[in-house]
């Protein structure tokens, strides 16, 4: 099962990805990550917005399994199995850039430990669901706030300072796994968002609305205690994704099918709209992208470089439409 607007939306944060990832030089500061605290810029809405999709989609996955006639233990499993190749393709792409073998948390290694949470919890009642989901991103939040850091006390949230970081570096890093306790709000957030998929799938606009404002009143009511922030995935942070993630969906809701179209080719193939983009970069199209960028740049100055990241996204673009219009679809 699939849904025209959430496909489109999915599109949206796959050329974003690959805007903000390529931006060329000189770009606005805007368009980048904010600076610690203030993660309300461009690029800091892609991810987050991968995590909504993701939770977006579960309720349509699990309602196209269990269609088939096939047992409720078995979509436990496969979702195991899912998060478990999207974690091993995560560290596969880790290595990747890094140029040698590395264990580490990276996006797709959160996304997904924040997909078997969203998964495996799906199963509990609406109300008990939507307990759950606020329980982990307002405990974290809470954690956050109230326990105290040595040597620096309770309610202290620096970049220098704060819970996570001290988790980070006394155990977790030591391990490999640096960000791991992200996985708690990221999570939540996953599983918040099914009702965003239970909304379009039984096409109940208010419903978005209704969790649009969920989202941004949270995250306006919180801000004074917790900034936005994404190095360590605040609770305010993910409710203002949220609030506007669900605007966008709304949105696209009312929008005539034929606009939403130039979406849909990157939104049918989201995990290889990140994946290959990455992974070619990385290797084979490392120098001739660089060199390609100083000699647009050389010739045109900034005009050159913007030349190069719209060269660059309309490439990958025909490469997904060709493959949408293919039906070629890359799936764990």
């Amino acid at each position: 099962m699939r849904d025209r607007s959430l496909d489109a939306f999915r599109g949206l944060t796959v050329l974003l990805m690959l805007l903000v990832n390529n931006l060329p030089p000189g770009a606005p500061a805007w368009m980048g990550h904010g600076p610690f605290g203030k993660s309300l810029y461009l690029a800091d809405w892609v991810f987050p917005w991968f995590l909504l999709a993701m939770g977006a989609a579960i309720p349509f996955s699990r309602r196209g399994f269990l269609k088939r006639g096939l047992p409720p233990w078995l979509y436990e499993v496969r979702a195991l199995r899912r998060a478990l190749l999207l974690f091993l393709l995560g560290l596969g792409l880790t290595s990747l850039q890094a140029g040698r073998p590395v264990f580490a948390l990276d996006v797709l290694q959160l996304l997904a430990l924040a997909y078997l949470v969203g998964a495996w919890l799906y199963d509990l009642p609406p109300l008990r669901r939507l307990g759950m989901s606020l329980i982990l991103l307002l405990g974290y939040g809470a954690a956050l706030l109230l326990v105290p850091v040595p040597g620096v006390g309770a309610g202290v949230y620096r970049e220098d300072a704060n819970l996570a970081l001290h988790l980070n570096r006394t155990y977790l890093a030591p391990l490999g796994l640096r960000g791991l306790f992200s996985a708690v709000p990221t999570g939540g957030f996953v599983l918040l968002s099914t009702f965003l998929g239970e909304a379009l799938m039984e096409g109940r606009r208010g419903w978005l609305l209704a969790l649009a404002a969920l989202g941004l009143a949270l995250g306006l009511a919180g801000s004074p205690l917790l900034p936005p922030d994404k190095t360590y995935w605040t609770p305010i942070y993910l409710f203002l994704a949220l609030g506007l993630g669900s605007l966008l969906l709304w949105a696209f809701q009312a929008v005539p099918p034929g606009l939403l179209s130039p979406l849909l080719p990157l939104g049918a193939n989201p995990l290889l709209g990140y994946t290959l983009p990455v992974a070619l970069k990385a290797t084979i199209l490392k120098g001739p992208l660089q060199a390609l960028l100083a000699a647009l740049v050389a010739r045109w100055g900034p005009v050159g470089g913007w030349v190069w990241t719209g060269s660059y996204m309309l490439g990958w673009w025909f490469v997904f439409y060709w493959l949408y219009r293919w039906g070629w679809v890359f799936r764990l």
